[in-house]
């Protein structure tokens, strides 16, 4: 039981600290595609060029890369980190 309460603990404490920016991309085929096509393309050009890293600006060769399966590039969504949101360091506790 005791292992169980910390495991989900665990997961709970990760998935709340986890933060991503988002990339955008609009859709230039004629057709409507759907997210599961968004995200098969994705994992294409992250085996390609490699994933976008978050707090760095997407790459030209990744949004080539998209753009050459349909997908143009909008904007991205940064999420900002909130100085409390951070771990705190106990060496350097300021």
């Amino acid at each position: 039981m005791k292992r169980t309460a910390l495991v989900i603990l665990l997961l709970l404490g990760g998935a709340a600290a986890a933060q991503a920016d988002n990339d955008i991309y609009n859709n230039t085929l004629k057709q409507p595609r759907d997210d599961d096509a968004l995200h098969a393309d994705t994992a294409m050009c992250d085996a390609q060029v490699g994933a976008p890293q978050n707090g760095t600006a997407t790459s030209r060769q990744y949004k080539r890369c998209m753009l050459s399966h349909g997908w143009r590039f909008s904007h991205t969504i940064r999420e900002r980190v909130k100085r409390d949101d951070r771990y705190p360091d106990p060496d350097n506790p300021a």
